[in-house]
C-alpha cells in the first residue's frame, strides 16, 4: 500500500498509566477495546513523553521539537512558559500534512493556545491587573486548531476535563441531556476531585468527542484523498469521572497499594514534595484509583465504538490507528505523590504507544527506545512526506519497525525533560539507556536507578560506588544528546556536575 493511501487515526488520552492496559502487564484496569486493538498492533515497550507536563508534551506532537526548542516548557498559563500561543507555521504537523494532500481534522484537549476567551486568561487579568500583559493578550493573538490548518472544534486552554464549555452544553441541550454526578470525592490532592457519573453515557465528554471524531471522519472518508484526524481526551487525567457502569466494575475491589507506594523519601530530592498529597495512607489513594480505572474503562468503551464505526465503514484496515498518551499519572507512587513533573518515575515519563498499520494485521512488541517528537516524523513519513523532511526535527521516523524494515541507526537512549509547573521553575533532563535511568535535578540530589534489579525506582544508586562508572557514563551520555539537540541547559548541567 502506497503511503499516501492511507488514512491516519491519533487517538491521544491525557495523564494515562501504562498500566492501565494489559499489554504493558495491567492486571485491574479493564480496557477490552484497546486489549483487541493491540492484538492488531505493535506495542511499543520503552516509548516515552518528551515532558511529563501536558502543554510542553503536546507541542512535541504538533513541531516534533523537545519543548525547549519550542518555547512552550511549561502549561500554557505557567509563569515560564515563553509563548502561550503555538505559532502557525509551514512546519506544523497539520501544515506539513496539507502539503501531503490530506484532510485534517482535531477534536478535545489541545492545549496549545488559551485564546482571549479562555478561562485561565480571565483568571490571569483578575489576578494581574496592574501587570504588564504579554503580547498575545495586547494583540489578540490566538493559536487554536482551526488557526493552523484543521477542520476542528477548538477548545482553548486546558478545559479541566471539557465540561465547561458551550460546545458541550449546546450539545447536551440539543439532545435533552444532563451531565449528573454524586458522591465528589476531593481534599486528597490539591485541587484534584472524582465523582460518579449517574447520567447516561451519552452525557460524558468521552461519549461527544468520540461522536464528534464520528462526524468529521464521516464528511473525510467522502472525499477523494485520505484524512489524518486528532482524537484527543481529556481523561483520564482529572477530574476522575466514573460512570456507574464503570465504577460499579471497581467499586468493591481491594487495591493493594502501588508496589512503590511505601517510599520514605532517603536519597530523594526534596523538589519531589511540591506534589506530595495530604495523607500517606493507601486507604486515601484507593477510592481515586478506582475511579481513575472507571473513568480509564469509560474512554475505552468509546475507543470501541470509534473502531467499531471504522469497521462497519471499511476504513479500518486502511487506516494507520496511533494511540498514545502525552504522560503518565502518579496516584500515591513512593509515599504518596500526586499529578506529575517535578519528579521522572516510569509511571509519568512512560508513554502506552499502539500502533495499527494499515493493511497490517498482528501482535508484536519493539523494544527500542522512542519518544513523542518521533511520532511527529512517523506520521509524516507515512503520509508521504520524504523521510529526510520528516526528520529536520529532534525526533525520527520509526515508520520502518512498523514494515519491519532495517534501519541503518536508531537511538539507543531516550530523554525526558522538564522545566518545572505552575509558578515553580525547576530544570530536569532524565535519560534511559539499557536498563539504566540517569535524572539530572538541578540544584538538587541527581538519581540513578537500575531498573533490571529496581523496576518500582525505589533505591537512588546515585552515590553507590559499583555505579560510579556507569554514573560517569550516563552523564557523558546526556551531555553528548544535549549538544546534538542543542538544549540550551548543557552549560550548566556541564558545570554543575563537572563534565569536560
Amino acid at each position: 500500500m502506497k503511503n499516501q493511501e492511507q488514512n491516519i487515526l491519533l487517538i491521544l488520552t491525557d495523564q494515562q498509566r501504562v498500566d492501565t492496559l494489559k499489554a504493558y502487564g495491567g492486571k485491574v484496569c479493564q480496557t477490552p477495546n484497546l486489549d483487541q486493538l493491540s492484538e492488531d498492533s505493535i506495542v511499543f515497550t520503552n516509548a516515552y513523553t518528551s515532558c511529563p507536563i501536558c502543554t510542553p508534551a503536546r507541542s512535541s506532537l504538533q513541531t516534533g521539537y523537545y519543548p525547549f526548542n519550542v518555547g512552550m516548557q511549561s502549561n500554557s498559563y505557567g509563569s515560564h512558559c515563553l509563548i502561550r500561543e503555538l505559532p502557525d507555521h509551514p512546519d506544523l504537523l497539520s501544515r506539513q500534512l496539507q502539503k501531503q494532500n490530506y484532510s485534517v481534522g482535531y477534536t478535545g484537549k489541545w492545549h496549545l493556545g488559551q485564546g482571549n476567551e479562555s478561562e485561565e486568561t480571565k483568571n490571569y487579568r483578575a489576578h494581574a491587573e496592574h501587570a504588564i500583559q504579554f503580547p498575545e493578550y495586547q494583540y489578540d493573538i490566538r493559536s487554536l486548531p482551526s488557526d493552523v490548518g484543521y477542520e476542528a472544534d477548538d477548545f482553548p486552554g486546558h478545559g479541566v476535563g471539557g465540561y465547561g464549555y458551550k460546545q458541550f452544553k449546546d450539545y447536551l441541550e440539543e439532545n435533552g441531556l444532563t451531565f449528573e454526578t454524586k458522591n465528589t470525592l476531593s481534599g486528597n490532592f490539591e485541587a484534584h476531585m472524582a465523582a460518579e457519573v449517574i447520567s447516561p453515557i451519552e452525557s460524558t465528554v468521552e461519549y461527544y468527542l468520540t461522536e464528534r471524531a464520528i462526524h468529521y471522519i464521516d464528511r473525510f472518508r467522502k472525499r477523494s484523498k485520505p484524512f489524518f484526524f486528532a482524537l484527543n481526551y481529556w481523561g483520564p487525567h482529572e477530574p476522575y469521572m466514573a460512570p456507574t457502569k464503570h465504577l460499579d466494575r471497581y467499586r468493591d475491589m481491594t487495591l493493594e497499594p502501588w508496589p512503590n507506594f511505601y517510599d520514605d523519601g532517603n536519597k530523594k530530592p526534596s523538589i519531589h514534595k511540591a506534589k506530595s498529597a495530604n495523607s500517606k495512607e493507601w486507604d486515601a489513594f484507593a477510592p481515586y484509583v478506582k475511579h481513575y480505572y472507571g473513568f480509564m474503562s469509560s474512554i475505552d468503551e468509546q475507543i470501541g465504538r470509534l473502531l467499531c464505526y471504522l469497521k462497519e465503514h471499511d476504513l479500518y484496515e486502511n487506516t494507520t490507528i496511533i494511540f498514545s498518551a502525552d504522560h503518565g499519572e502518579s496516584l500515591g507512587i513512593h509515599g504518596g505523590l500526586s499529578d506529575k513533573a517535578f519528579f521522572m518515575y516510569e509511571e509519568t515519563c512512560r508513554i502506552p504507544l499502539l500502533v495499527k498499520p494499515a493493511g497490517v494485521s498482528g501482535h508484536r512488541e519493539e523494544s527500542r527506545f522512542v519518544g513523542s517528537c518521533d511520532l511527529y516524523a512517523t506520521i509524516l513519513e507515512l503520509a508521504g512526506a520524504a523521510r529526510e523532511q520528516a526528520e529536520k526535527r529532534d525526533g525520527r521516523s520509526f515508520a520502518p519497525m512498523l514494515r519491519e524494515e532495517p534501519l541503518a541507526s536508531w537511538p539507543d537512549c531516550v530523554v525526558t525533560e522538564c522545566s518545572g509547573l505552575e509558578s515553580v521553575m525547576y530544570t530536569q533532563r532524565m535519560i534511559r539507556y539499557e536498563t539504566m535511568k540517569y535524572v539530572f535535578n538541578c540544584g538538587d540530589l541527581d538519581e540513578l536507578y537500575d531498573l533490571s534489579t529496581d523496576p518500582y525506582e525505589m533505591n537512588n544508586l546515585i552515590d553507590h560506588l559499583d555505579y560510579a562508572d556507569k554514573l560517569n557514563f550516563l552523564r557523558a551520555k546526556l551531555a553528548d544528546w544535549m549538544v546534538e539537540h542543542k538544549d540550551g541547559a548543557l552549560k550548566i548541567f556541564k558545570r554543575m556536575r563537572d563534565i569536560a
